[in-house]
């Protein structure tokens, strides 16, 4: 029997976001850019713009925050890019304390809406997720890099149930309750390897060689199945600490340079 035994606590457990706050070198990085607001569905988003060329927008990953994408945002001012962060719903300085893929993916769309035509989209972890599901027709984006990402979406449920103790019939019933949410395409339209088979977009997929929370394996599916992506493992990174590697914000910097 797992620790948790109602499966209304359970559901709670699974959306709700830890959250970390702003620390001091990305209060000192946001100082230097301008701030905007966006509504989705009548609840106001902030978003932040630095630099004037072309637009590359930075999506972090869960129980994180803005801020674990400024050194890549920095890298890429320096090369005379664009840069755009946000915090995710119930993330940083956002409102709530749960958020879904279904809220956090029609926020990016609703940024992409109001951006324009983007460079990029780079997303680290559940980030890319969220943004390989927002994925559409609509959306005028030139590349996409994935950092750390999950292939597949019940690969969450999966690290979620192994990681909190639950038994199989909570998870069964847990999965049903997600689909309820986010409709019949739950597990294909929120999974980046099913993703890019419907879409033509180049991409660059980077994950760490040690990385043990979501493993390389992951990174290696996706790249099979996308046409036009690059595949970069780092040697001595895992999960969490990839984005602080100077090779990740250079290959990233340099894939973006090229014509895409």
């Amino acid at each position: 029997m797992g620790q948790y035994v109602d499966i209304d606590r359970l559901e709670e457990r699974y959306w709700k976001v830890f959250r970390v706050e702003h620390d001091a070198g990305t209060r000192e990085f946001l100082g230097r850019c301008q701030s905007h607001t966006i509504k989705v569905d009548d609840r106001p988003h902030k978003y932040y713009e630095c630099g004037s060329g072309p637009a590359v927008l930075l999506v972090h990953g869960v129980h994180s925050n803005l801020g674990s994408m400024v050194p890549l945002a920095q890298t890429l001012l320096d090369q005379g890019f664009r840069v755009v962060l946000f915090d995710a719903p119930a993330h940083g300085e956002a409102l709530g304390s749960t958020t879904n893929p279904l809220e956090v993916r029609e926020l990016i769309r609703a940024l992409c809406g109001r951006l324009g035509e983007l460079h990029a989209v780079v997303g680290h972890s559940l980030g890319a997720l969220w943004a390989f599901a927002a994925l559409n027709g609509d959306l005028r984006v030139k590349a996409l890099v994935s950092i750390s990402a999950p292939a597949r979406h019940r690969y969450l449920i999966e690290k979620f149930a192994e990681m909190h103790t639950v038994d199989d019939e909570l998870i069964q019933e847990l999965s049903r309750r997600i689909e309820g949410l986010l409709g019949e395409g739950a597990w294909t339209g929120y999974s980046p390897q099913e993703i890019v088979k419907t879409v033509d977009l180049p991409g660059l997929v980077i994950h760490g060689a040690d990385d043990d929370f979501v493993p390389p394996e992951h990174a290696a599916d996706l790249h099979a199945g996308w046409s036009g992506s690059a595949l970069e493992l780092i040697e001595g990174a895992g999960h969490f600490d990839v984005l602080g590697s100077h090779r990740v914000r250079a290959l990233v910097a340099e894939y973006l340079r090229k014509p895409l």
